[in-house]
């Protein structure tokens, strides 16, 4: 078992699901490595640089949830003390649970129906789909009752339990314009049509930093979860368990191939593979003018018990439904009003750009930053009023989707420009449906002193462009020109006036115009490389004074 990494070597000692039956024997005041994986398996969360405190991830498919149950979750919130977070998959975390608490709340929520089984650690993550896929005028397929269909294929069962080679991700879109960016997932069943037939594209292979690739197959609703089980197969039989940072499924496709992966899933499948059908899944940027009477709650995902609380009354009293959404808030709503584009809008949901924040430093120790509160040091502002979607991680792991964003950062601590201090890497253009791509590493280190100056520029250069959206700008001006490129252009606007260069930088002809420019300033000519080096400093350098 050399060739295993430590994790897969636990499984092969006592797998995931036989390690239930020692549940009552852990230390929850000091649990040991090997405990810490395997409760993972069940929801439950600690790590050994917060070892008092506890966390419970609560499982919610397709961000489906009651108001009966809405209510349990306030309720017992409230009475534990304990902090709800809203995730980006549509779940909740409950954060602060002391040791002797973790094992009885557990079990308590499980008796309720909130289920925290295979939440965390090598598993199938909760399943997302678009919020409104059931009562949205332009949804194609219903893909609720899909989600079930696949999560009965694994939920709690031994075989499905912990043993894959990583975490698995996985949504399905149904509607023609969804609400959010799903091309980050590992597995993305996409509305497409061939021969006049509503189905799916399979595309896989995405995770923070990727995007899912097309697998050439096609799929209708009725096979979509045998077809998702033969993926899932292919993937446990095949997936590589050494090195854990080269285990996701976009490590095989990389190893092996598409062709090879469609092959196995081929085999695996118990009916012939159709190729794939005529994409009809669009950008979710088409939905941010489009407004919907929905109420929104949730700010960045952190909520109270008590908002929770009104929120189960008002479900309940006026029977509107709640959602759990991957834009980290909870949204409650009447389907009959959203089914009718041209009912009265009332209450029209507030269009925040698509800012999904990480846990950060309060509730993750991973974290470098506060993130839920140091997003005041933005301009978030102009971001939700221009409908610039962020994402925003605390650390590498990349669980605000900064790769899956207009603008991503990474919170982080830097000494290039000063005795060391916060910074952040900045992340920039993001593309969805047609030719998905994850946005580019644009600066390594940028100081947070000069955090706000940078995005402001940006967001000046769009705004000047003209482009009906940040990601038609990415598209048509930012993918024109190299990241060394860019990383000058946003460095010298800051300096200098530029604005006799927009023209010629939107048409992607601005590189020599600039250097040029330079040139004349600075009386020297010089490569981009030491360009960038040069006005960085001057932008943000302190140790020279």
């Amino acid at each position: 078992m050399k060739e295993l990494n430590k994790i897969e070597r636990l499984k092969a000692e006592c797998t995931p699901a036989d390690f239930l039956a020692r549940i009552d024997n852990v230390d929850w005041y000091a649990p040991s490595e090997a405990d810490r994986f395997y409760l993972k398996n069940y929801g439950i969360y600690n790590i050994k640089l917060r070892p008092e405190r506890w966390m419970l991830r609560l499982r919610f498919d397709g961000g489906r949830i009651d108001a009966k149950r809405l209510r349990h979750l306030g309720d017992l919130a409230l009475r534990e003390r304990l902090r709800p977070l809203l995730t980006a998959r549509g779940q909740i975390e409950l954060h602060d649970i002391s040791p002797k608490r973790i094992l009885p709340l557990w079990r308590e929520c499980g008796e309720r129906g909130l289920l925290s089984w295979q939440t965390l650690t090598d598993n199938f993550r909760a399943l997302v789909t678009d919020p409104l896929s059931d009562c949205a005028p332009d949804a194609r397929i219903d893909t609720f009752a899909l989600l079930d269909a696949i999560r009965e294929r694994f939920l709690a069962r031994p075989e499905w339990l912990g043993t894959l080679p990583r975490k698995f991700n996985t949504a399905l879109i149904g509607r023609e314009i969804p609400s959010f960016n799903p091309w980050g997932n590992d597995l993305l069943f996409a509305l497409a049509k061939k021969e006049g037939r509503w189905g799916f594209n399979l595309y896989l292979g995405g995770k923070n930093s990727e995007t899912a690739q097309d697998a050439d197959i096609f799929c209708l609703p009725e096979h979509v979860a045998d077809l998702f089980e033969s993926v899932a197969r292919v993937y446990k039989i095949h997936g590589y368990r050494g090195s854990r940072s080269k285990t996701r499924l976009f490590h095989l496709i990389q190893k092996v191939g598409m062709p090879q992966l469609r092959e196995w899933i081929a085999r695996d499948f118990d009916r012939p593979l159709e190729t794939a059908g005529a994409p009809k899944m669009q950008s979710s940027i088409h939905n941010r003018d489009r407004l919907l009477p929905i109420r929104r709650f949730g700010r960045h995902g952190e909520i109270d018990p008590q908002t929770l609380l009104k929120i189960a009354d008002a479900a309940e009293t006026r029977s509107r439904q709640l959602r759990l959404t991957p834009h980290q808030e909870l949204w409650i709503f009447n389907p009959k009003i959203i089914q009718n584009p041209k009912s009265k809008i009332q209450n029209p949901a507030s269009d925040r750009g698509g800012i999904t924040a990480c846990a950060g430093l309060r509730y993750c120790p991973l974290s470098l930053w506060d993130i839920k509160k140091d997003l005041e040091f933005l301009p978030m502002k102009r971001l939700e009023s221009l409908g610039v979607s962020l994402g925003f991680s605390g650390c590498l792991k990349g669980c605000g989707r900064h790769y899956h964003s207009d603008l991503g950062l990474i919170g982080l601590r830097t000494n290039l420009y000063a005795e060391t201090e916060r910074a952040a890497r900045i992340f920039l253009g993001a593309l969805q449906a047609p030719d998905p791509a994850p946005g580019r590493l644009l600066y390594y280190s940028v100081p947070l002193r000069g955090l706000s100056a940078l995005i402001h520029a940006i967001l000046d250069s769009y705004e000047a462009s003209g482009r009906e959206s940040f990601e038609a700008f990415s598209r048509h001006t930012l993918w024109l020109y190299s990241t060394e490129f860019l990383q000058l252009w946003f460095v010298a606007v800051q300096l200098y006036d530029l604005c006799d260069l927009y023209d010629s930088f939107f048409r992607g002809e601005a590189e020599s115009a600039l250097l040029t420019r330079l040139e004349k300033i600075d009386g020297e000519e010089r490569p981009v490389d030491e360009w960038i080096r040069t006005l960085t400093h001057r932008l943000w350098d302190l140790k020279a004074s």
